[in-house]
């Protein structure tokens, strides 16, 4: 008869968990949260610049630019889920899916990414508040992405 013997092994992170101390998830989560607040300046500024880049593209409407909107607008996306910007990272999604949907569907509209990019700017300017004017941008920019076609797959 064969007898298995169950040995655990017990790694040094659970030995150093189990022992009394150290900070709460809690204190864990405001401590990070903290330390992201100190570089919000830092990335509010990073968001002007790309926005600065998104509506230099628009201005010039370059063919075949579709790509370059769709890397800005991710960019500034990334950017803006880092920190609390309400409805400015909803509108940076919504200008992803808009541009996506548009390189992917072969159906360039400029004044789609352009009414985004003035969403975005007027966002930013207002100071990332979740306002009933953002409420109602979002809602437009919905609307905006609601007429592309979808993509298939």
């Amino acid at each position: 008869m064969i007898v298995v013997r169950k040995t655990g092994a017990r790694s040094t992170l659970a030995s150093k968990m189990a022992r009394p101390g150290g900070r709460t998830v809690a204190e864990a989560v405001q401590a990070a949260e903290a330390g992201l607040d100190s570089h919000r300046e830092e990335g509010m500024r990073s968001l002007a610049v790309i926005l600065g880049q998104l509506e230099a593209v628009c201005a010039a409407r370059e063919e075949g630019a579709g790509p370059r909107v769709y890397e800005l607008a991710s960019a500034f996306a990334d950017m803006a889920g880092f920190f609390d910007t309400g409805p400015l990272y909803a509108a940076a999604f919504s200008l992803c899916e808009t541009s996506d949907r548009m390189i992917t569907g072969a159906c360039w509209r400029w004044p789609a990414v352009e009414v985004h990019v003035h969403a975005l700017r007027l966002i930013l300017a207002a100071g990332c508040q979740p306002t009933e004017e953002s409420r109602l941008l979002l809602g437009g920019l919905a609307s905006v992405v609601a007429r592309l076609p979808k993509q298939t797959g």
